[in-house]
C-alpha cells in the first residue's frame, strides 16, 4: 500500500475512536450523533467505492468481478441505510433516528447481498472448506442464532407488523452471514488473495458484534447514537475496503 494510503487509513481508525474518547471527555451528545452518523455514512460509501475499484480491475467475464460487484452492493445498500438514518435527525431538530425505520431496509439487504459476494468467490477460488470447518459453521449457525434471537426478542413479538419484520431480518440473516464467512475463512490456503480476504472476515465479526449490541440497545432503550459501539461499523467497513485496494493492488 502506498504511504497515502496508508495514511488515510490511520486517520480513518483515530477518527473511529474519538468515538471511545467523546464519552470520556464529556462531549455533547448532540455533537456526538451528528459526528457518528456523518462517518457512518462517509465510511460505508467509501468502502463501496473501494469494492467497485477493486471489481474494474477484473474482465467483464471474470468471476471474481462479480464477487466484487456484490461486495460493493452490499456495502452500498448499508451506505444507503445510514444516509437514510444520518438524515433524519437533520431534518428533526436532532431526535434519534426511530427503530425500526427507512434506513433498515437497506441494513437488511446487506447481509444477503454479503453472502452472496462470499458464496461467489468460494465457487470463483474453487475452495473447499474441511469438514472441521463445516462442522464449526454449523455449531457457530446454532449459537449466533440464538444469541441474535434473545437480542431480537422483544421485537419478534411486538404488535407492529415493521418491527416484527425487521427483527426477524436481524435475526436471521447475520447468523447466516457468520456461517458463510466461517465456511470461507476455513477454506483459505494462505496466499496473498487469502490474505486480503481476511480483511473481509474481520468485517463480519465487528459488523455482526454492533448489529446485535445495537438492536439489544435499542430495544431496551439503552442506546444513544454516536455511543462507542457505532466503532464496530465504521471500523469493520475499513477492513473491506483495505481488503478491496489490497485485492486491486495485486493485479495493477
Amino acid at each position: 500500500m502506498s504511504a497515502a494510503t496508508k495514511a488515510i487509513a490511520a486517520i480513518w481508525v483515530l477518527s473511529t475512536l474519538m468515538l471511545w474518547l467523546f464519552p470520556l471527555l464529556g462531549v455533547d451528545p448532540g455533537f456526538r450523533l451528528y459526528y457518528s452518523n456523518a462517518l457512518q455514512t462517509l465510511s460505508s460509501l467509501l468502502s463501496a467505492g473501494a469494492c467497485f475499484y477493486a471489481m474494474s480491475a477484473f474482465p467483464s467475464d471474470s468471476p471474481l468481478r462479480r464477487v466484487w460487484a456484490a461486495m460493493g452492493a452490499g456495502v452500498l445498500a448499508w451506505g444507503l441505510g445510514a444516509t437514510i438514518f444520518a438524515a433524519y435527525p437533520l431534518l428533526n431538530g436532532g431526535a434519534e433516528t426511530p427503530y425500526p425505520y427507512f434506513s433498515d431496509i437497506g441494513y437488511l439487504l446487506t447481509g444477503p447481498l454479503m453472502i452472496a459476494g462470499l458464496l461467489l468467490f468460494k465457487r470463483a477460488t474453487g475452495l473447499e472448506t474441511p469438514i472441521w470447518g463445516q462442522l464449526l459453521a454449523a455449531v457457530l449457525l446454532v449459537v449466533s442464532t440464538y444469541l441474535a434471537y434473545q437480542a431480537n426478542a422483544e421485537g419478534i413479538v411486538d404488535p407492529s407488523l415493521a418491527m416484527r419484520v425487521t427483527s426477524i431480518g436481524y435475526t436471521l440473516f447475520d447468523p447466516a452471514l457468520l456461517a458463510v464467512t466461517v465456511l470461507t475463512a476455513t477454506s483459505f490456503r494462505g496466499g496473498e488473495v487469502g490474505k486480503a480476504w481476511w480483511w473481509v472476515v474481520g468485517w463480519f465479526f465487528l459488523y455482526s458484534a454492533a448489529n446485535q449490541i445495537y438492536t439489544y440497545l435499542v430495544l431496551t432503550e439503552q442506546y444513544a447514537t454516536g455511543s462507542p459501539i457505532d466503532m464496530g461499523w465504521m471500523l469493520g467497513f475499513g477492513c473491506i475496503a483495505w481488503a478491496a485496494l489490497k485485492t486491486r493492488k495485486l493485479l495493477d
